[in-house]
C-alpha cells in the first residue's frame, strides 16, 4: 500500500450510503445467541431477570426505578431497534449500540444515558 492509498476497514464498508440512524451490526458475527437481562433497582428493591421478549420490559417503562437492559452479543439490529421504540430511545443512539467498531461513550440525554 502506498502512502496515498486510502485505508478502509471492512467494518465501516456495511454503512456506505446509507442514511443516518440505519441500524447495522458493524462487528464480527460470533457465535451464540443475543441475550438480554433486566435488571431494575432502587433503595429498597433488587430485580433480575432473563428477558425472552422485548414486550417483557414495557411494565418497566413508567416505574420510578432505575432500569438497566444489558444485551450480550448486541448483533441483532432488529433486537437493538424494537428495544429501542419500546424505551423511546433516539434512532442514533440504536445505530451507536450497534456500531462495536467505535470507542465506548455515554451520552445524557435528559431522562435516559
Amino acid at each position: 500500500m502506498s502512502p496515498s492509498t486510502p485505508r478502509t476497514s471492512k467494518r465501516r464498508i456495511k454503512k456506505v450510503g446509507l442514511p443516518a440512524g440505519s441500524l447495522v451490526y458493524t462487528g464480527e458475527q460470533t457465535p451464540g445467541k443475543t441475550e438480554v437481562t433486566l435488571i431494575d433497582y432502587d433503595e429498597q428493591t433488587f430485580e433480575e431477570r432473563q428477558i425472552q421478549a422485548v414486550e417483557q420490559c414495557i411494565p418497566y417503562r413508567e416505574k420510578p426505578t432505575a432500569t438497566w437492559i444489558n444485551v450480550d452479543r448486541v448483533s441483532d439490529p432488529a433486537l437493538i431497534g424494537h428495544l429501542g421504540e419500546c424505551f423511546g430511545l433516539h434512532r442514533l443512539v440504536a445505530e451507536d449500540i450497534l456500531n462495536v467498531v467505535q470507542r465506548p461513550k455515554v451520552e445524557d440525554y435528559g431522562d435516559y444515558l
